[in-house]
């Protein structure tokens, strides 16, 4: 009866939600808004784990006139250490150096967040304590919570949502409590429901919102929000301009879904909307190009890729026509800088090791090897130029139904930890060179692999990058 009750509670949640923003299209083009900063980056590991601190990679960076690096960390089950703090120790104080601000995405095992939640938040508030002294204060709290790759039941079980609210609040308070400084960063919200293993992303948000009511909370249980835009993995060499024609995902034109989701979940409460200060971060976007023309690339591709040039003219549109515009938007990282080489996530003795993406705007290779695409040069004014890249008017958006677009009350502090101090810092171990597989880091790739199997999201690879189910 309970599973039942829980089952219903879900299900009426998601009707409530898709009442209020199907086919809603609530966002228009004014007069220039007030908008803050917009950094442009890139979503890859690769600097993370390079021999040289990541030098060769950040140059790079600079070079595309891009300024931010999303790496991937994840909590091995020990919330007294940090597994690759060797890699920490040796990229970190190379990226500071370099002036490019670095980006954590935290994330555990699928049960993690079930099971060890306070384990795994009392490990974020480690790394949070240890990383601050590299200026190193933003923290994406887990990665694609909706989808059963990331988080055991999504799909399945109905109080997913919830147990998600209680650990995003509780890493809220746990690094708020190791570094005041630090910036939350909820959800990394994977775009659509495309298989039994995914929650749909609109209604995810409203239940994790009806969570967040139930539990009487006053405080925030995030800064930021984070959301991975990527195209209709049935069609992943759709333009920015298509979306998701169901209303319950989101892509790049229909943000404004996320907008109302969260609006509707939040408004009035102590947990800011779009409207009253909270701003999203897009930490993974990209197409992926055709490598044929390139001899360092193992196997065949398994999906769809574009051109070259259509990959920049692709980023030239989601650049000036969305991203610059709209003033909700505090940070895009593009997926990746580098190409990976094996182009099916398998190496070559034919073995799954994860990844397979050529997204990036360097071929693969590496420093002597990797060349710039044409999206490379072409992009480099635009993300130089940040909100001034904006060829058009601003994105203005209010409630659907909304004739004042005020949302609710701004809160007035952060809610003190229950969970006590921090685990004590790791002893320092020593620099190891990145091996493939599951030291990698997790593989990427939405459409590759699913649920049928291995490809492009099953297992680990060199990017970093978690795969989508």
């Amino acid at each position: 009866m309970k599973k039942f009750s829980a089952a219903f509670a879900l299900l009426c949640a998601l009707i409530a939600t898709l009442a209020g923003t199907a086919g809603a299209h609530t966002s228009s083009r004014g007069p220039a808004a007030s908008a803050g900063p917009i950094v442009f980056g890139v979503a890859d590991d690769t600097g993370k784990y390079a021999e040289d601190g990541g030098a060769w990679f950040n140059a790079q960076l600079a070079g595309a006139n891009l300024h931010e690096e999303r790496w991937t960390l994840q909590y091995k089950g020990d919330p007294t250490s940090i597994a690759e703090l060797p890699f920490l120790e040796r990229a970190a104080p190379q990226a500071e150096k370099d002036g490019v601000k670095v980006e954590l995405a935290l994330y555990g095992g699928t049960d993690d967040g079930n099971t060890h939640a306070a384990d795994f938040c009392a490990w974020a508030g480690l790394v949070a304590q240890t990383v601050q002294k590299w200026g190193i204060t933003d923290l994406i709290v887990w990665n694609e919570p909706n989808t059963g790759l990331y988080w055991k039941g999504a799909g399945t079980n109905p109080s997913v949502p919830a147990t998600y609210e209680a650990l995003l609040a509780n890493c809220y308070d746990t690094i708020k409590a190791a570094n005041p400084a630090a910036v939350v960063i909820g959800f990394g919200l994977s775009p659509r429901k495309g298989t039994p293993s995914q929650i749909a992303p609109i209604p995810f948000i409203q239940a994790v919102g009806d969570a967040y009511k139930a539990s009487g909370r006053k405080a925030p249980i995030m800064d930021e929000m984070s959301v991975h835009p990527y195209p209709n993995p049935n069609n992943p060499t759709d333009s920015p301009d298509v979306g998701y024609p169901d209303p319950s995902n989101y892509g790049i034109p229909n943000l404004d879904r996320v907008k109302q989701a969260v609006y509707d979940a939040f408004n009035g409460t102590g947990q800011p909307t779009t409207l009253n200060g909270l701003m999203l971060v897009l930490d993974e976007v990209g197409w992926q190009t055709d490598t044929t023309s390139y001899p360092q690339y193992i196997h065949g591709e398994n999906v769809k890729a574009v051109s070259e040039a259509t990959q920049t003219q692709y980023l030239q549109t989601a650049t000036e026509k969305y991203f610059a515009c709209d003033p909700t938007i505090a940070t895009v990282n593009w997926f990746l800088l580098v190409d990976e080489s094996t182009r099916d996530g398998k190496d070559s003795s034919g073995a799954t090791v994860g990844g397979g993406w050529q997204s990036g705007l360097l071929t693969a290779g590496g420093k002597g090897v990797s060349t710039p695409k044409q999206a490379y040069s072409a992009l480099a004014a635009d993300w130089a130029a940040g909100r001034g890249a904006c060829r058009g008017k601003q994105i203005a958006w209010k409630p659907n139904g909304s004739a004042t677009g005020k949302g609710g009350k701004a809160p007035k502090g952060g809610k003190k930890t229950t969970h006590g101090k921090p685990g004590t810092k790791p002893s320092n171990g020593k620099s190891g060179t990145k091996t493939s597989g599951t030291s990698a880091g997790p593989g990427k790739g939405p459409g590759k692999g699913a649920d049928k199997g291995p490809g492009k999201g099953a297992g680990h690879g060199t990017s970093g990058k978690p795969g989508k189910p």
